[in-house]
C-alpha cells in the first residue's frame, strides 16, 4: 500500500534543493516551523535521519542523499506521464473518429466532412466504414466518437440521435418492363431475381417483412454487405433491387431507372454517439456540421 505523504516529499526535496528549512518554506509558501514538522514525520515515519542539525545549520546524510536520488528519479517521471497526459488530451482534441455504414460513408458523408474540414484545417480525421452493429461497438468501445447507422430508436449502450428519413426504392436495368410502373410493389416483383441488402441489415428485415405481408416469396439470387456493387450488377441486366434511395441516386449515371416502392420502407439513418463520454470539441463541431447538412 503506497504510504508516502507526497506534502513530505516536497519538503524534503525543496530543503535538499535550498540547504535551508527557512528558505524551503519560502519555496512552498509555508513557514519554517511547517517544513520542520513536515521533515520530522517523514524521519519518525520511515525510522531515518535525513539531516543533521547543528549551529543552527544542516546536512543531509546519507539516506538522505540516497533518498533524494530516487525522489528526483520519480519526479522525472511523474513528469514524463503529465507530458504524456497533456499530448494524448491535445491529440484528442485534434482528432475526429468517425464511423459510419458503408453506403452513407461514399455518398452522403464526403461533403459534411469537406465542411467540417473547412470549419477545423488541424484537425485529423479518421473514418471507418463498416455494418451497424459494427458502428454501435465502435462507438460504445470508444474507439469512434460519432457514428452514422441504420437503425431504430431502441438500441442501448449508446445515445440515437433520429435524422430526416428517406424512403427505399426499386432499382431495375434501363428498359426494364418495371419501369412502366409509376410505383413498383412486392407482388410486381414475384419471381423477378432480386439482388438485395444482406440478411443481417434492418433495411433487409423490413423489405422481408412487406414481401410477407404481401404473401410474396421474393426470388433472392444474390444479397451482398454493401449495395454498391448490387446498383453495377443491376445495371448489367442480372436483376432487380430495392434499397435506400441515396445509393440508388448516387449511381443513377449507369444504365439503371429508379422508382418508388410501395409500401413506404423508411430508410432510417441514425447520429449514434457515446452514452458514457462527453464529446470532444471536434466531435461536437462535426455533429453540428451534420445537422446543418441534413436541414
Amino acid at each position: 500500500m503506497l504510504r508516502f505523504n507526497l506534502r513530505q516529499i516536497e519538503a524534503f526535496r525543496a530543503v535538499i534543493q535550498t540547504g535551508n528549512m527557512t528558505q524551503a518554506g519560502e519555496l512552498l509558501g509555508v513557514t519554517q516551523p511547517a517544513i520542520s514538522r513536515l521533515i520530522r514525520e517523514l524521519e519518525e515515519e520511515y525510522s531515518l535521519q535525513l539531516f543533521i542539525r547543528h549551529a543552527g545549520r544542516i546536512e543531509p546524510t546519507k539516506d538522505a542523499i540516497a533518498l533524494h536520488t530516487e525522489v528526483e528519479r520519480c519526479y522525472a517521471e511523474l513528469e514524463q506521464m503529465v507530458k504524456f497526459a497533456t499530448d494524448l488530451g491535445s491529440s484528442r482534441r485534434r482528432r475526429l473518429r468517425i464511423a459510419s455504414v458503408v453506403g452513407h460513408s461514399y455518398f452522403f458523408l464526403p461533403e459534411v466532412i469537406k465542411f467540417f474540414h473547412s470549419r477545423c484545417p488541424d484537425v485529423v480525421i479518421n473514418l471507418r466504414s463498416g455494418s451497424s452493429p459494427e458502428i454501435i461497438e465502435h462507438i460504445e468501445k470508444g474507439r469512434c466518437d460519432v457514428g452514422l447507422a441504420l437503425l431504430p430508436l431502441d438500441v442501448h449502450g449508446v445515445v440515437i440521435k433520429a435524422l430526416p428519413e428517406t424512403s427505399l426504392v426499386c432499382v431495375m436495368p434501363k428498359g426494364h418492363p418495371l419501369s412502366k410502373l409509376d410505383t413498383v410493389t412486392p407482388q410486381n416483383l414475384e419471381k423477378v431475381p432480386l439482388l438485395l441488402i444482406s440478411e443481417s441489415s434492418l433495411m433487409r428485415k423490413r423489405l422481408l417483412q412487406a414481401f410477407n405481408e404481401a404473401d410474396i416469396e421474393p426470388n433472392v439470387i444474390m444479397d451482398s454487405t454493401y449495395t454498391g456493387p448490387i446498383c453495377s450488377l443491376v445495371a448489367h441486366g442480372m436483376g432487380v433491387s430495392v434499397m435506400d434511395f441515396l445509393t440508388a441516386d448516387a449511381y443513377s449515371n449507369l444504365d439503371i431507372e429508379i422508382r418508388p416502392f410501395s409500401p413506404s420502407i423508411p430508410c432510417e439513418l441514425k447520429l449514434v454517439l457515446p452514452a458514457s463520454q462527453a464529446l470532444s470539441q471536434p466531435a461536437s463541431i462535426f455533429v453540428d456540421t451534420l445537422m446543418e447538412h441534413v436541414r
